[in-house]
């Protein structure tokens, strides 16, 4: 009997040992996962403000277009080249914390016997981690278009700058030049108008390439007239050429950046909405 009192005891001193060790445990490795989750998720938030510095220069390429100023086809190519080159870095730095973001998420689901005491806290942490990634979502969506849109304005300017190079050669009598640099023109200026439909760039850019292509085929039946030596029909493309710019000038640049402003930025609202909650 008295010996069964013994055993009693010794097994109940255990379960209170293996209780308070399992209580232990459970808070330290809740505590871990807590703290790693922390720090991945503090670094993810630390980016915020590089975003958004990226997602702020959306409408930069379009100071090239402004009509107050002469074009500067090596400024404006540089421009859109670096934002590009940001949207892309954008991206990767994107995709790399939601990677960290996902391990972390599943880090804290990790042997779910042994966190059961910590489960507050970690609930706590996923719940922050979730708006972390819907906020890189959204993150990912703007770089996405934002390189889209790039490629629109890298192919524009090419084409814009081969327009200085064709002005020149005309006014210096240099027909041959002037057409073939107009093939290449017509080539870039043809591809922008198909990229013209990328998100967030307005149905008014799209017509002022479709005028731009006009332009495009009126001056190259001025530079057929000048090698044929065709006055009337040199007179009759000049006034079209006229015409065409004219309709051209008649864009209003500053309301296609309003417009390209109001596509991104409930993007950019909820972006920084979810990572503010992240941090909460």
């Amino acid at each position: 009997m008295l010996l069964r009192k013994r055993i009693e005891l010794v097994v109940i001193g255990v379960l209170i040992i293996g209780m308070i060790g399992y209580a232990v445990s459970s808070t330290l490795y809740s505590a871990f996962r807590v703290n790693s989750a922390e720090q991945t998720l503090n670094t993810v938030v630390s980016h915020q403000n590089s975003l958004n510095v990226t997602f702020g220069a959306i409408n930069s390429q379009l100071v090239a277009l402004n009509s107050s100023a002469a074009f500067d086809s090596a400024q404006a190519l540089t421009l859109v080249d670096k934002s590009i080159a940001n949207s892309q870095l954008a991206m990767n730095t994107i995709n790399r914390d939601d990677a960290s973001l996902r391990t972390a998420a599943n880090n804290l689901n990790a042997l779910p016997w042994l966190t059961l005491l910590g489960r507050g806290s970690l609930d706590g942490v996923a719940t922050r981690i979730a708006h972390a990634r819907k906020a890189l979502a959204a993150a990912r969506a703007i770089a996405s278009d934002e390189m889209l849109d790039g490629r629109f304005w890298s192919v524009l300017y090419g084409g814009l700058a081969d327009f200085t190079t064709l002005n020149t050669q005309s006014s210096a009598g240099d027909v041959a030049g002037a057409r073939s640099t107009l093939v290449k023109m017509k080539a870039e200026i043809d591809q922008a108008a198909q990229l013209s439909g990328a998100p967030g760039l307005p149905a008014d850019l799209h017509d002022l390439m479709a005028d731009i292509q006009t332009f495009v085929g009126d001056y190259g039946n001025k530079l057929d007239a000048q090698a044929a030596g065709d006055d009337v029909a040199e007179s009759t493309a000049e006034t079209n050429v006229d015409t065409d710019v004219t309709e051209i000038g008649k864009y209003d640049i500053d309301k296609i950046g309003g417009e390209i402003d109001s596509f991104y930025k409930p993007m950019i609202d909820r972006f920084n909405s979810e990572i503010a909650a992240a941090t909460a």
